[in-house]
């Protein structure tokens, strides 16, 4: 009885006009129909890290530095196109894999033992934001704030027996 008036009732509720009618029976009836949902393990995600920097530099010189190190992220974060594509603007191309990076936490030159290892990584988005809430730079341009944030995936899934590891 329930199930037919619950197909009576879904009837109704896909003929024009009548698309309001499900909640109206729901209201009469005092209950809803929930939708039973089945749950399927689809596999698991690879862990990603992401790292906010904010540099300050006190000089010109270190505005320098700074600069340095968004590049050396901005360089290895990136591709380029391989030789064994056809090449050209209607050709295929191939893209090379980008840069590997092993990200290490540590304390005293030794691995820190109380943060998790991580596997080999790439990094997938590499921000940056030049100023604060106002944008102040040094003679010639260069910006006194520079935000970077970094977000990496690690390249392997990780398993219980990794967890085991100290991963």
């Amino acid at each position: 009885s329930g199930a037919l008036s619950y197909a009576k009732d879904k009837a109704l509720t896909i003929l024009p006009g009548m698309e309001g009618a499900d909640a109206v029976f729901a209201i009469n009836r005092g209950s809803v129909i929930t939708p039973r949902m089945e749950l399927m393990f689809d596999g698991i995600q690879r862990r990603t890290f992401s790292f906010n920097f904010t540099f300050i530099p006190k000089s010109e010189q270190e505005a320098e530095v700074v600069k340095k190190i968004v590049h050396k992220f901005k360089y290895h974060m990136a591709s380029d196109y391989g030789t064994g594509g056809l090449g050209g603007v209607d050709g295929v191309r191939e893209m090379e894999i980008p840069d590997f990076f092993n990200i290490r936490y540590m304390y005293h030159d030794k691995i820190n033992p109380h943060l998790n290892l991580t596997k080999q990584c790439v990094l997938t988005s590499c921000g940056v934001e030049y100023g604060a809430d106002r944008y102040k730079a040094y003679a010639g341009g260069r910006p006194q704030t520079t935000k970077l944030n970094l977000s990496f995936s690690e390249l392997e899934i990780i398993t219980k027996n990794y967890i085991k590891e100290g991963y």
